[in-house]
């Protein structure tokens, strides 16, 4: 081992330690446990929120596609912006006021109130959507975290696997929430800075951008084209299958508890959209850019690399300063620990509060609420570990099959729940329990992607958000809205527009209007 790449890494691990130290003081109660007593700043929502989204996946996963792709691979960048675009100008406002009012902690806690369900059905499979493909999620992260610290420290995949686990766990169940949100926001900004460097790196060792482009253009001319040598419908569903990222942002719970969470829901506007759109930008043209020009330099023969998702810890290995390697080694494992983290704590309130506390009814204090929730971060990691020393795992797949889960099983009922007043507990039941089925069976069967036919390369998910989507509006036109609920919608409709945007109510009760107008023709043309 390289002891002085150790106490670069060393020094991240004492950070994090201080953290999970700190937060403990204010991790006293169920809410601040679970998402911080709504009074995180704005600049660590942002922060946190995309340090909880980008993954494992971004350090090693998308890398790993671009060296093994090229250029071809962007679309996943143009997805994710989407993605995050969407999921700011959407969610992140609507649902911070909704979720507030209507005192919600997790996001079953909210679908449940938002649609008034007192048969807890939608509690209960919000509960099974989480565990199945959070812990899956959780599991891709720690298989990020074993490659990485195989890669960098010459360890046994499995050791690397158990040591991210126990550094990740130890502070989570320590701090909760606070600990995740700062270590968060200490994390993003590490692997801003990795994801910047690299790049730069990697140029100075092939010998500048242009020779780079030399060695990729003579290898394989396919990963200079944007659509890897594809052309007409097929072009076109190449793109499709690399940007489909984006119809998984709405259904994270993980992203949207950072919505959630912040202090003043107005700050979600142009602080918290400036800071998530500019921080994703740069990191992922340098991931982009990691992997592509890492091609590159494996193909000049400079370095040797068994595993394209390897590139950028090995290039740190090989070419940086032992004691800045060591740091920057850390960039990658904070962009594992930055999303395990917030799904474990997830996954334990769906435990913890959905099932214990709401669903059996068991009563208990806030402190051993939030002991409940501490035990259930531990077991859901250890299944965790189950699932990433599974024989030969790959982190894009992984990440893309537990994405899909959640996007699927949550997305279209939370964006048709902030946004139509006529949607029904009915349709939102029927869809999540079809998501939730379909993702299991088909992924199961057919893989994360279909492989072959006119959709060869596209996501399941991205078909089945949309299918999911069609269900949950087709049954909800054709069941009766419960009056307390569409009454309750429209005056947390007002209250959200007006406290947004500042129009006033006359401005939004027009809009309501025209909203009545769409709706009468869509169940005209629907329903006999």
């Amino acid at each position: 081992m390289n002891w002085e790449l150790f106490i670069g890494f060393l020094i991240y691990l004492i950070v994090l330690a201080f953290i999970g130290w700190w937060s403990n003081r204010y991790t006293k109660t169920e809410g601040q446990y679970f998402i911080g007593g709504r009074h995180v700043h704005i600049l660590a929502a942002s922060l946190s929120d995309k340090a909880s989204d980008f993954s494992g996946w971004l350090m090693l996963g998308y890398p790993g596609a671009a060296f093994k792709t090229g250029v071809g691979a962007i679309w996943a960048a143009i997805g994710c912006l989407g993605g995050t675009l969407l999921n700011w100008t959407m969610m992140a406002v609507r649902l911070r006021i909704y979720a507030g009012k209507l005192k919600a902690i997790t996001i079953p806690d909210f679908l449940e109130a938002r649609l008034n369900d007192r048969s807890k059905i939608i509690r209960f499979v919000s509960g099974l959507i989480i565990l199945i493909f959070m812990t899956a999620y959780v599991g891709a992260q720690f298989g990020a975290g074993g490659k990485t610290f195989a890669t960098a420290f010459d360890v046994d995949y499995s050791w690397g696997v158990w040591i991210t686990f126990i550094i990740l766990v130890a502070y989570v169940i320590v701090g909760g929430f606070f600990a995740v949100v700062w270590t968060d926001v200490f994390q993003a900004l590490l692997m801003l800075t990795v994801l910047v460097v690299l790049p730069f790196m990697i140029v100075g060792e092939v010998g500048g951008f242009g020779k780079a482009i030399n060695i990729i253009g003579q290898a394989d001319p396919t990963k200079l084209d944007p659509f890897g040598g594809a052309v007409g419908i097929a072009a076109i569903v190449f793109a499709i299958g690399y940007a489909s990222w984006v119809v998984g942002y709405i259904g994270q719970p993980h992203i949207q508890t950072r919505f959630m969470s912040a202090k003043d829901p107005k700050q979600l506007r142009r602080p918290g959209i400036f800071i998530s759109i500019i921080w994703t930008i740069i990191v992922l043209w340098g991931a982009f850019f990691g992997g592509f020009l890492g091609f590159a330099l494996a193909q000049s023969g400079a370095i040797t690399v068994k595993d394209p998702e390897d590139i950028l810890p090995a290039v740190i290995v090989h070419y940086a300063p032992p004691l800045l390697g060591g740091i920057l080694i850390s960039g990658i494992i904070s962009a594992v620990m930055s999303t395990a983290d917030s799904q474990l704590l997830v996954a334990a309130s769906a435990v913890g509060r959905d099932y214990i506390h709401k669903i059996f009814n068991y009563e208990t204090t806030q402190k051993q609420m939030v002991n409940i929730g501490r035990i259930v971060v531990l077991v859901l990691g250890l299944f965790a570990v189950w699932f990433a020393l599974k024989p030969n795992p790959l982190v894009y797949g992984m990440v893309a099959t537990a994405w899909g889960g959640l996007g699927v099983g949550f997305g279209p009922a939370l964006i048709l729940s902030l946004w139509w007043k006529r949607i029904t507990r009915e349709g939102v039941i029927v869809g999540m329990i079809y998501g939730l089925i379909s993702e299991v069976t088909l992924e199961s069967i057919i893989g994360w992607s279909f492989t072959s036919g006119i959709l060869a390369g596209v996501p399941v998910f991205f078909v089945n958000f949309f299918i999911t989507l069609f269900i949950i509006i087709i049954v909800s036109l054709v069941t009766k809205p419960r009056k307390e609920v569409i009454t309750r919608h429209e005056e947390l409709y007002r209250k959200v527009s007006t406290e947004s945007s500042g129009k006033t109510i006359v401005e939004t009760r027009a809009k309501s209007q025209i909203e009545n107008v769409v709706e009468h023709v869509v169940l005209n043309a629907l329903i006999p």
